[in-house]
């Protein structure tokens, strides 16, 4: 997909990897549509993502656990470019702790957010992609998605659902011109993370691979260092041939624990 003029959707675009990815989008000359729970700061990553070059840039506060939030943002979208070519479902939640801990409405949060905003965004633009025979819904998973972890158990449930629910998309999908992509980050320094032991990818490297993933669509995309590849051999298994060949494409960077 050529990505100069095209109309690029990304949700929770205020910081983190939807806002390294918005600006990633920019540069690439992109239209974009833009939303986030905190307005002042998407507003003022539209305005980045203008001086880096996008020819238009929409901004909107939106919270996507809500339906009728995400449906009215793709509208929006809609009613702004004419149409849809890329959809990066990216805001996410997470919380670490017991899970006899957790509190329920934070429980209700992540699976709202992570996973059923990603089902309405996804819904609204799915009918203008199909009808143009074309398009790109990039989601936005983790290596949580496939090896969980303790500590994170209802994140990494979100994050499961997620993979099959891109993995059953994209069979239904077949023929229609519209592709669905998963992106399974390793641990990015984001507001979302504290300290972590050991490596930390940026957001702008999750970004990169985002952009390029928009361009080229594929089954799957994984982020990983590559010290720790032969701990994911039994997880990802061929997988790990495409991934480590985008690592080596990109160039591993400077990772700090």
């Amino acid at each position: 997909m050529r990505l100069k003029n095209a109309v690029v959707l990304v949700t929770g675009a205020s910081s983190g990897i939807g806002e390294a990815s918005a600006l990633a989008f920019a540069r690439s000359g992109a239209r974009l549509a833009l939303c986030a729970r905190r307005l002042e700061r998407v507003q003022a990553v539209a305005r980045h993502c203008r001086e880096l070059g996008s020819p238009k840039v929409t901004s909107k506060r939106v919270d996507i656990s809500k339906s009728a939030e995400a449906r009215g943002f793709v509208a929006g979208a809609l009613r702004d470019f004419e149409g849809v070519d890329v959809l990066v479902n990216n805001a996410g939640a997470g919380w670490s702790g017991h899970l006899k801990d957790m509190p329920e409405d934070t429980i209700r949060q992540l699976v709202d957010t992570n996973l059923l905003g990603v089902i309405w965004t996804t819904q609204a633009a799915l009918p203008a992609m199909i009808a143009a025979h074309r398009g790109v819904i990039i989601n936005v998973a983790s290596v949580a998605g496939y090896r969980p972890t303790p500590y994170s158990a209802v994140y990494g449930a979100t994050k499961h659902a997620l993979v099959g629910l891109s993995h059953a998309l994209r069979g239904e999908l077949s023929g229609t011109g519209v592709k669905v992509s998963v992106v399974y980050p390793y641990i990015t320094r984001t507001e979302m993370v504290g300290q972590a032991a050991g490596p930390v990818y940026s957001a702008e490297w999750v970004a990169r691979l985002i952009v390029r993933t928009a361009r080229l669509p594929r089954r799957d995309a994984i982020v990983f260092p590559l010290r720790v590849a032969h701990l994911l051999e039994p997880v990802f298994g061929g997988l790990l041939d495409h991934a480590i060949g985008e690592v080596r494409r990109q160039g591993e960077p400077d990772l700090k624990g």
